[in-house]
């Protein structure tokens, strides 16, 4: 029997507990983890719109028909096989959870649902509501993206949109629930709707919120999210944070096409944020920073994939896995590709780092660059640097005197190829900065 989260032993739900009775084991060992070595090679390919591993060789996935499957990969990502864990079709958001037991836990707009395997089948047979009342649910307020389950036990999910009294204005929220918390508890707060978000292991929130009229862009907002605390305090609760756009994608750089999920993964020693565009076939990388309490960084083309790619997943540091329509596809850094892997904001200018040495004869040139800061309260101006390039030829200073704050610097290298003459997967790189720091010296 797989328990629930939070819940007695389905069959005798309301059996009162045994005064003095010995201590039993509460993880019996049918409801203890097991491998999946029974899911067989299919011949179909399965569509793929959210996923969650469970170990380095094991997902769960939802399809776009609702249900929930199985798969399992070999050390190097190849799909093994893979089975549906469940026929049932629920109307679920491109996301899931993973409770205790492998129960799943998925959302619809209007209900949080665990779905677990009570006969060791696997197949999913019993479904319960895990939350399906919260305030403002009779006037519209859905669920909007979620779960994500965090390092706590605690599953996460947002609200959209929210108003505590009549006289306030609607805000998203996102709240957790836990088994052995009452209701549901706000960890923040936004004014515009949360379309989806990602955890880090460092406990950063990173939200993509929702403004359709804007049409130059997507907001993404990141967030310290604040300590759990298993016994919150009585009395009334402290400042609830709030979540701001911190970084704008630029419409340009996804082709129109709306930024979807997303994922953090750790590479070379630092938490890097991945957002999956499938309309565009990209996959963009966010290097996030944090000056001064206030986070910024840059946007990246990371890589253009044969088939749309809705959905990833870190199986382990460094190895993700990537699924849409197509099934899954291992995620990798392809090391021929020659790219802009980072950009930052100093003192003495703009530092541009390549995957490759760059043609130094044409890197040099003023010309081979164009810098626009673009406002965050409308507008834009032009911005000369004259490069410098490093000794290693992987990375290029454009000396700028003046960047303003509150702007978003587009960088276009329109004619910096690679020493071995490859062309950039991308000539465009984007930067929000909200604050400067001086330059820290770097080692060739």
């Amino acid at each position: 029997m797989l328990l629930p989260v939070g819940a007695q032993d389905a069959r005798t739900p309301d059996a009162p507990p045994v005064p003095d009775a010995p201590a039993v084991d509460t993880n019996p060992e049918e409801s203890r983890p097991r491998d999946f070595i029974q899911i067989e090679p299919q011949t179909a390919k399965p569509s793929v719109s959210a996923m969650a591993p469970i170990d380095d060789s094991h997902v769960v996935f939802l399809n776009r028909r609702g249900q929930i499957g199985l798969a399992k990969f070999s050390p190097g990502l190849s799909l093994i096989g893979w089975d549906f864990y469940s026929e049932v079709k629920l109307d679920a958001l491109p996301s899931l959870a993973l409770g205790p037991g492998y129960s799943v836990i998925a959302a619809s707009p209007t209900e949080l649902t665990q779905a677990f395997d009570t006969d060791e089948d696997l197949e999913l047979d019993f479904f319960q509501a895990l939350v399906r009342d919260w305030a403002g649910r009779e006037e519209g307020v859905v669920i909007t993206a979620g779960p994500v389950a965090d390092a706590h036990g605690r599953v996460l999910f947002a609200l959209s949109p929210f108003a505590a009294k009549e006289s306030d204005s609607s805000k998203a929220r996102l709240v957790a629930w836990h088994p052995e918390t009452e209701g549901l508890v706000t960890i923040t707060e936004s004014q515009l709707p949360i379309d989806a978000f990602a955890l880090s292991s460092q406990g950063i929130l990173a939200a993509r919120l929702h403004m359709p009229e804007y049409e130059d862009g997507y907001y993404l907002s990141l967030t310290d999210l604040p300590p759990f605390d298993p016994e919150p305090p009585e009395g009334p609760p402290e400042r609830i944070p709030s979540m701001q756009p911190s970084l704008l994608i630029p419409a340009e750089l996804t082709r129109g096409e709306q930024p979807e999920q997303l994922s953090f993964f750790r590479e070379d020693q630092e938490e890097k944020l991945l957002v999956t565009c499938p309309g565009a076939k990209q996959i963009l990388e966010i290097l996030p920073e944090k000056k001064d309490g206030v986070w910024q960084g840059a946007i990246l083309l990371r890589q253009i994939t044969t088939d749309p790619v809705e959905t990833l997943s870190e199986m382990s540091p460094g190895l993700l896995v990537g699924g849409g329509d197509d099934g899954f596809v291992p995620v990798r850094e392809n090391d021929e590709v020659f790219r802009i892997s980072r950009v930052s904001a100093a003192d003495d200018g703009i530092v541009l780092d390549f995957t490759r040495p760059v043609d130094r004869y044409a890197a040099v040139k003023p010309e081979s660059y164009s810098v626009t800061e673009i406002s965050l309260k409308g507008g834009s101006s032009q911005v000369v640097g004259l490069p410098v390039i490093e000794s290693d030829g992987k990375s290029v200073i454009l000396q700028v005197d003046d960047l303003k704050p509150g702007t978003v610097l587009r960088i276009v290298c329109q004619n910096v190829p690679s020493e071995d003459g490859k062309r950039l997967l991308s000539t465009a790189a984007f930067y929000t900065i909200h604050k400067r720091d001086p330059r820290v010296e770097r080692s060739d």
